[in-house]
């Protein structure tokens, strides 16, 4: 989808397509190209000829990587010289007469486009917590044979801080990921226009692929500094892991397109005490203490979001997508709990003090190994 001209601007797209009475043909450029050269098969937005500009006017296509006559379909310019994900490789493609296949509708190939990135998006943000899991396994291992002082590491009490941290935003960060694919799972089926159901999982899936992203780029910089200096060599795998996980905050979307999105998606919902009552149900069902305080102080926060002026809707839009993530969290943690246990309503009742309450973790999840300990949960 990509292009140089455009990047997240999909409207300001130039690749056309002409259909040649047998098979659409492709001409343009894709800046970043996943995968380039290696799959069999790509998919990529062009504008036919005679489309509208903008957005709508564009349809999406199936491009294989061989022609009909066992030919190259496209050139790979170049490879990008990548800080990581090398092992998928992102390309410079050029489109010249490239054989491609219509997907569906021309006149719908935004909404497929918009679909096939909210999958992207929630790819990305089991992604993002995939690596925090390979970055948590590291860790472990590394606090619980490093002695500092004549203790293990975990012994101490700032490295369990961490430790509590780490799993406060990996279990919140991982519950709020597959509550946003269960909701996108039940509404895909959707065709325009769209129902609250269906705008509800978009919504969810804005909230997760930000925080996901904001948490794993956090605790990978954590893990290097639990690991100190040897962090910061190639020789062992933290500092990969961190570099994989940069790219989870820009890819499909950086936070800014997220925010936007989040906000044109909130302005599609119903009332504001609909949306957050349908987030926030698990903490009062259980009667959360302090439960109905964030809850009334998000939903305010919400509804003065969407009384402002455009821009000033935007310049607040990030701010208030981080709080309705973390609101969402927590209640996803509770919610958790009803199945899964008490460990999840500790981490449910941490997350919410520290990120809805802006306070540091009480110092009782020094005490309780089941909160940051792997061991208690092995």
């Amino acid at each position: 989808m990509t292009e140089v001209q455009g990047g997240s601007d999909l409207g300001a797209n130039q690749t056309t397509a002409r259909f040649d009475g047998e098979v659409w043909r492709l001409s343009g450029d894709k800046y970043f190209a996943s995968g380039a050269g290696l799959t069999d098969y790509a998919i990529a937005t062009a504008r036919p000829e005679g489309a509208p500009s903008g957005p709508k006017g564009l349809a999406l296509f199936l491009v294989p990587r061989l022609r009909k006559d066992g030919n190259l379909n496209f050139h790979v310019r170049r490879l990008k010289d990548k800080s990581a994900t090398r092992a998928v490789p992102s390309g410079e493609v050029e489109f010249a007469d490239t054989e491609a296949f219509l997907i569906g509708d021309k006149h719908l190939g935004i909404y497929y486009t918009l679909e096939n990135l909210t999958v992207s998006r929630l790819a990305n943000a089991a992604g993002a917590m995939g690596i925090v899991q390979k970055a948590l396994l590291e860790v472990m291992q590394r606090v619980r044979h490093r002695r500092s002082f004549g203790h293990a590491l975990r012994d101490h009490a700032l490295i369990r801080r961490d430790l509590t941290d780490f799993a406060v935003r990996h279990a919140g960060g991982l519950a709020l990921t597959f509550q946003a694919i269960d909701l996108f799972d039940q509404a895909w089926q959707e065709r325009p226009p769209y129902s609250p159901k269906y705008h509800l999982a978009r919504l969810y899936t804005h909230l997760a692929k930000t925080r996901t992203a904001d948490h794993a780029a956090h605790l990978t910089a954590m893990a290097m500094e639990l690991f100190g200096g040897l962090g910061f060599l190639e020789e062992y795998a933290i500092a990969r892991w961190h570099r994989e996980a940069l790219i989870t905050p820009i890819w499909e979307g950086p936070s800014n397109i997220q925010a936007l999105d989040f906000l044109e998606t909130l302005m599609k919902l119903g009332s504001v005490d609909d949306v957050i009552d349908r987030i926030a149900a698990p903490l009062v069902r259980r009667s959360v203490p302090g439960g109905r305080v964030v809850v009334s102080r998000v939903r305010q926060e919400v509804a003065a979001l969407r009384a402002l002026p455009r821009p000033e809707a935007e310049w607040q839009s990030k701010s208030v997508l981080r709080t309705v993530a973390d609101l969402a969290q927590a209640a996803s943690l509770y919610r958790l709990a009803e199945t899964a246990g008490e460990r999840y309503e500790k981490l449910g009742q941490l997350y919410m003090f520290h990120f809805l309450g802006g306070q540091e973790y009480p110092s009782w999840a020094f005490y309780d190994s089941s909160v940051w300990s792997w061991d208690s949960r092995a």
